[in-house]
């Protein structure tokens, strides 16, 4: 299949678009796997920083409580003690059970299992921003697709509550000329770039794995329109 897959490639491409397209490849696949390492960090790091050190502590609490009811038919030397104990105990419970949930959406958000425009309506309405949301998909794209994609608009969101001083935002996902096209604009100070800090780097290289593209405009003063194209399948 792969020998297949060759011969087409030079029957279709010059010999320079040819060398081209196979660095092009190469570097996608460069860039599928660091970010798929950089997800597995990600997730180990928040496991252990969060969810781990909350369970850690449940069970600490719930030890130290068992020792103070002492023995069955013992009376319970300090009860006060013993409920303070339990309420941490079930409020580490309660927050490792909610960052659990975050790491589960964070890998696929429940809302997409109903399709991206209810997805991306979960996502707006959650903002602490206002954000205007104009959906036109009619052909449902690949999962894959549509995780990417609802991947984007949260961390573009993220990005223009973090940085850049807006009112309102406007997030905008359409066919066009047979690919996914994401739209997010802001009223903020402007000045967006990719390798500031912003996450739009991790972005780019996120998009490029399926041969997307990232485009920023963002002047000084504003406003800043960052758009993503996608293929729909993948």
């Amino acid at each position: 299949m792969v020998a297949v897959d060759r011969w087409l490639m030079r029957a279709l491409l010059g010999p320079g678009e040819l060398a081209e397209r196979v660095r092009s490849l190469e570097e996608t696949r460069a860039l599928a796997v660091d970010d798929s390492a950089a997800l597995l960090r990600r997730l180990e790091r928040d496991l252990h920083d969060g969810a781990q050190v909350r369970l850690v502590a449940l069970a600490l609490s719930l030890d130290t409580a068992r020792e103070r009811l002492g023995a069955d038919g013992d009376p319970v030397a300090d009860p006060g003690r013993v409920r303070q104990l339990i309420e941490l105990a079930h409020r580490n419970a309660t927050e490792a059970l909610t960052e659990l949930r975050d790491l589960a959406r964070g890998l696929h958000p429940p809302a997409l299992d109903d399709g991206l425009p209810d997805a991306l309506a979960t996502l707006a309405a959650r903002s602490t921003l206002p954000v205007e949301l104009a959906v036109d998909v009619p052909e449902r794209p690949t999962p894959a697709i549509e995780t990417i994609a609802c991947f984007c608009a949260a961390e573009l969101l993220t990005n223009v509550i973090r940085h850049s001083g807006a009112r309102r935002a406007a997030l905008q996902v359409s066919r066009r000329h047979g690919a996914l096209r994401l739209c997010v604009t802001d009223d903020g100070h402007g000045g967006a770039r990719a390798g500031t800090g912003s996450g739009l780097t991790g972005l780019t290289r996120r998009v490029r794995t399926v041969d997307g593209t990232l485009e920023i405009t963002s002047p000084v003063g504003g406003p800043t329109t960052v758009t993503v194209v996608l293929p729909l399948h993948a």
